[in-house]
């Protein structure tokens, strides 16, 4: 299967309880959907699973809860590299 890889910069909704989460360009045509689909993400070494969720722009969001962003050791504002493929 192949993978997806983007580059993308962690951010966090400016509300209380809002996600932090990765934006996923290209997201709808590597899918072929533009709805909810679970994936398998890979960042700095670290492999999940995720829901994908639609923006509603035709892109997704890849929600990074807090023992991923542990895990991966990077913060709010810092750009990561991004693998994403389908699960089987």
């Amino acid at each position: 299967m192949s993978k997806a890889i983007f580059t993308a910069t962690i951010t966090k909704e400016n509300k209380e309880g809002g996600w932090t989460f990765v934006t996923w360009p290209e997201s709808s045509a590597y899918l072929g959907t533009g709805k909810a689909t679970k994936v398998m993400a890979k960042i700095e070494g670290h492999e999940f699973a995720v829901t994908s969720l639609p923006t509603g722009d035709g892109t997704h969001f890849l929600p990074l809860n807090k023992a991923v962003m542990k895990a991966i050791g990077k913060s709010v504002g810092e750009t990561i590299t991004v693998e994403v493929w389908k699960q089987q």
